[in-house]
């Protein structure tokens, strides 16, 4: 089981229990309160002041607590819980991708994973997003496309990995994906040709009309 967060210094971060104690109790608080549990802790530096904080917690350990609650997964679900609560989360091991366009006046969306891609029009969206809900990143090129599934899917953003938006960090502006497409030699006439794509700017650098820029991956904190 393996938790980030992101945290900001000026510092180098030494201790990390000692600087998450006096700098974000909220996230310390859950190292404190699972004391039982033998939790490795580390910060790694992504550059500006930007520090993310690691906890791992082998599953085994949760063993230690079938006393308290009914079994190993009820309490290795009550820890994730508190976590989440406290500010992190468990590292995104995978993603889908996501979007959509309009066909006349009709949306289609669609969506690619391990298993493929399926589209769907709009009165399937929810069948789509049971899916999404698998998924702890929801990669997307714009962020436009989210607000189509926001009513039915309203913590999408807290999920969403917006390609654009960490283009637009580091080279000013995020040309559209219709001119990345050419520099890339794709056909993005289709949803399937654009999910394809989209998926393929997840690989650094990724390639701009004035030159190139590494993206953070994926799976970072979404506010670092």
């Amino acid at each position: 089981m393996k938790l980030q967060t992101a945290v900001r210094s000026e510092l180098s971060i030494d201790d990390v229990g000692e600087f998450l104690k006096e700098n974000y109790p909220d996230r310390y608080s859950l190292v404190e309160n699972w004391e039982e549990l033998d939790m490795k802790l580390w910060a790694e530096p992504v550059g500006d002041g930007s520090y993310i904080v690691f906890l791992e917690v082998p599953e085994e350990e949760f063993e230690k607590l079938t006393n308290i609650f009914p079994s190993k997964e009820e309490a290795l679900g009550a820890f994730i819980t508190t976590a989440q609560e406290s500010g992190w989360e468990v590292v995104p091991e995978s993603y889908v991708v996501y979007h959509a366009d309009f066909e006349g006046n009709a949306l289609i969306a669609a969506i690619k994973t391990k298993e493929g891609i399926s589209k769907h029009d709009q009165l399937h969206l929810e069948e789509m997003i049971q899916k999404m809900l698998r998924y702890p990143r929801v990669v997307v090129y714009s962020s436009e496309v989210l607000t189509y599934i926001k009513d039915l899917y309203p913590e999408v953003d807290s999920k969403a990995f917006v390609i654009s938006r960490e283009i637009a960090k580091r080279a000013g502006r995020a040309p559209d994906l219709e001119d990345i497409a050419k520099l890339y030699g794709k056909d993005v006439s289709t949803l399937e040709g654009k999910l394809e794509l989209i998926e393929e700017l997840l690989k650094n650098p990724v390639k701009l009309p004035d030159g190139e820029v590494e993206l953070k991956p994926f799976y970072y904190p979404l506010e670092v």
